[in-house]
C-alpha cells in the first residue's frame, strides 16, 4: 500500500514539473516574439 502511495506521489510530482516547465517555456517563447 505504501509503495502505491509513493508511486502516485511520484507521478503527481512529475506531472506538476512537466506542467510548470511547459508554462515557463510558453512564457519565454511568447516573450521572445
Amino acid at each position: 500500500m505504501l509503495e502505491a502511495f509513493f508511486t502516485s506521489l511520484l507521478i503527481l510530482v512529475c506531472v506538476g514539473v512537466l506542467a510548470f516547465t511547459g508554462l515557463a517555456v510558453k512564457k519565454l517563447y511568447q516573450g521572445q516574439r
